[in-house]
């Protein structure tokens, strides 16, 4: 048996991103049982891997070109003592933002939030990524506390545009999670986010560390857009996998072979890897949709470019 599973990275089947996982595996699959023992090292490695990679597929689906990356810091007046009071911060500037978007007739924002620089490595602040619809001087206004006379900036709030490449913005979510990968070698991996967690709507921020009790370094809102899957046994035969794995991934023939499979999509990554265990291969690849066929790059619809200066993206 040869598994193909594509995940769609948004609603639908035409997303602009998709990632495909193909693996080779004996002719009758074996349901997991129930965990029993603690992952052994490797596994947990592993674990902490695809959680990443699933955070970047929820960035894919959930973000687009029209969206923020914002970088929130503080001044030394309001500099928290304790991560729990950062987060008070960022929930009271995130309800701020909500309370402007529904004036203006907007959904509720998604987001994203990394909280850095509280484990006494660096100065403390948060790296947010959140829906567009506002205007960057209205989103970064809004980093204060207090009210009226005694409303007061909280430090420095830098606003820019979400930029996408053909593999989405996977060098940022690499970027803006280096602290739970720092969090992951130092203190080990007890109390890991595994795929189960996942599937299960377990996020980072629910993960506790028994023996320390830190938390997991990123929190999401529940309106992100989750990746969804399609599994099929038998689109590939076992002597295709072995032709393929025989080539470099990087090669014409293996470009136009996945490219002719998947009509409309551009191949940007083959990876392929071997089990020493099973002693089977597995494919990896990421595509994106050719222009023309869909989306712009990052963008909800191919107009993006007919846009005025200024004009906001409504959503």
């Amino acid at each position: 048996m040869v598994r193909q599973k594509i995940i769609h990275c948004g609603k639908g089947t035409k997303t602009y991103y998709r990632e495909i996982d193909i693996h080779m595996g004996k002719s009758t699959p074996r349901q997991r049982g129930p965990k029993r023992k603690r992952s052994l090292p490797k596994q947990e490695r592993l674990n902490f891997k695809n959680s990443q990679r699933h955070l970047n597929q929820v960035c894919k689906s959930s973000f687009t070109g029209y969206d923020y990356r914002e970088d929130l810091t503080y001044d030394d007046t309001w500099l928290p003592d304790s991560l729990k009071m950062g987060q008070k911060y960022v929930d009271s500037y995130i309800r701020k933002v909500n309370r402007v978007r529904k004036k203006k007739g907007l959904k509720p924002a998604r987001w994203i939030c990394v909280d850095e620089g509280f484990d006494g490595h660096g100065r403390p602040h948060h790296h947010l990524l959140i829906s567009g619809g506002l205007d960057r001087d209205t989103m970064e206004s809004l980093w204060y506390t207090g009210r009226g006379k005694n409303a007061a900036c909280l430090g420095m709030a830098s606003t820019e545009t979400l930029k996408f490449n053909n593999d989405g913005i996977e060098g940022l979510v690499r970027y803006i999670t280096k602290q739970a990968l720092r969090d992951y070698k130092d203190k080990g991996t007890e109390g890991q986010l595994s795929l189960a967690d996942l599937d299960a709507g377990v996020s980072e921020g629910d993960i506790v560390n028994p023996s320390s009790g830190s938390r997991r370094r990123w929190r999401q809102s529940k309106n992100l857009i989750q990746p969804h899957e399609k599994v099929n046994d038998h689109a590939y035969s076992r002597r295709d996998i072995i032709r393929l794995v025989r080539q470099p991934a990087d090669c014409e023939d293996t470009r136009n072979f996945f490219e002719g499979r998947y009509k409309g999509y551009a191949l940007d990554t083959c990876r392929h890897e071997y089990n020493d265990v099973t002693g089977t291969w597995s494919i990896y690849l990421t595509m994106h949709r050719k222009r023309g066929k869909g989306a712009g790059s990052g963008c909800r619809s191919g107009k993006a470019g007919k846009r005025k200066a200024g004009e906001v993206m409504v959503t």
